[in-house]
């Protein structure tokens, strides 16, 4: 009798036992999937996988595209005098009202053109209280002057500025600096002082855009009892005169 080298069985040489045949390269097709349901399958995976490439591609240019597309350089900003005929019709003194009631004296309203578009003006506003008011000492006043130039307004600004260091004096607290978001270049200055029973507050802001440099003063007088004011206030007031000029001499 032959042994089999598989061990005992009857198991033909060369084959694998029945429990260990391999598996099939294919698991076995069900009835009416053939080759076209594959070709279906391979369809609808490449499909996914394009939309994918599609959504994913978006994604990266959409997030691209503030970066990739230029931005339009905005017009540079044309001023002119023509149409201003008074000065105080660019200046609105409502805000004095906060720490002084009444206008104190006529607006003082100054116009000079130097040829065509260009020239200077100036306004000013001064309100005081009356012997009925809660502080009848109280005055307040606003000046406001803008240059419009044949060029460059750069030196009118130049002129507004000084450091804290520059306007010190004895007795008084000055603080300065430089701002944004109004023309190309803003710049401030506060000065505060206290002497006995009165408190002065001057409060003046420059700024400059292109061919026109504004300049906003505004000047409290307060008895010492006043609600006091600070320097976040005023500039709201002087941010708010200086675009009103901006827009009433802007042409474009």
């Amino acid at each position: 009798m032959t042994v089999s080298p598989h061990g005992s069985g009857d198991q033909p040489q060369g084959h694998w036992p029945q429990e260990q045949l391999p598996p099939p390269a294919y698991p076995p097709q069900p009835a009416g999937r053939g080759p076209s349901w594959l070709i279906l399958v391979g369809a609808a995976g490449a499909a996914v996988v394009v939309l994918v490439i599609g959504v994913v591609a978006g994604v990266i240019l959409g997030g691209r595209n503030d970066d990739s597309v230029p931005t339009a350089i905005p017009e540079p900003a044309i001023y002119s005098m023509k149409a201003v005929t008074n000065a105080c019709d660019l200046v609105d003194p409502t805000p004095l009202t906060r720490w002084a009631s009444t206008p104190g004296l006529d607006p003082v309203d100054e116009l000079t053109r130097s040829s065509g578009d260009f020239g200077n003006l100036r306004c000013s506003f001064y309100y005081d209280n009356s012997t009925r008011d809660e502080f009848p000492m109280n005055t307040a006043t606003m000046r406001v002057w803008a240059d419009v130039m044949d060029g460059s307004a750069a030196r009118k600004y130049d002129h507004c500025i000084r450091t804290a260091a520059e306007l010190a004096d004895t007795g008084s607290e000055v603080t300065s600096g430089k701002f944004t978001g109004i023309g190309t270049r803003g710049y401030w200055q506060f000065e505060a002082d206290n002497f006995g029973g009165i408190v002065d507050a001057d409060y003046g802001l420059c700024v400059l855009d292109g061919g026109v440099a504004v300049r906003v003063r505004i000047e409290l007088s307060l008895e010492k009892d006043s609600p006091a004011v600070g320097r976040d206030e005023l500039d709201s007031v002087a941010r708010a005169q200086a675009r009103t000029v901006l827009d009433g001499l802007r042409q474009n």
